[in-house]
């Protein structure tokens, strides 16, 4: 089995994040629903959710001979942002796709899927 990354990406037509108590324990419950059936199907690795990126922007880090340059970002022209990730085991990507089905981050945003090396 290979493994696979799957991105969570949200951008300007997601919906709005929830606010209220409630939806946000749906939806939390939700992501999890998915997560305990990929790991009774053997299929996850593990995974995480990303700080807001709104509070936390992350940096960014780039090195040009000496130059070694720490940034905040992502910069204001991304379009979308990555808001977790999961790792899991399938045998091609058609499987990591299939897998996807369901996934709350697909119905919200999109899944971006590469295989890990």
């Amino acid at each position: 089995m290979a493994r696979f990354i799957l991105m969570y990406a949200y951008g300007p037509d997601s919906p709005p994040r929830p606010t209220d108590e409630d939806e946000m324990r749906s939806l939390v419950s939700d992501y999890a629903a998915w997560t305990q059936k990929a790991r009774a199907d053997g299929r996850y690795v593990g995974g995480a959710r990303l700080t807001d990126v709104y509070t936390d922007p992350g940096r960014i880090c780039t090195e040009n001979g000496d130059d070694f340059l720490v940034t905040d970002g992502p910069m204001a022209e991304t379009k979308e942002v990555i808001g977790g990730y999961a790792v899991i085991e399938a045998a091609n990507y058609a499987e990591a796709a299939s897998l996807c089905r369901n996934h709350p981050a697909a119905r919200d945003g999109r899944i971006w899927i590469r295989q890990l090396a």
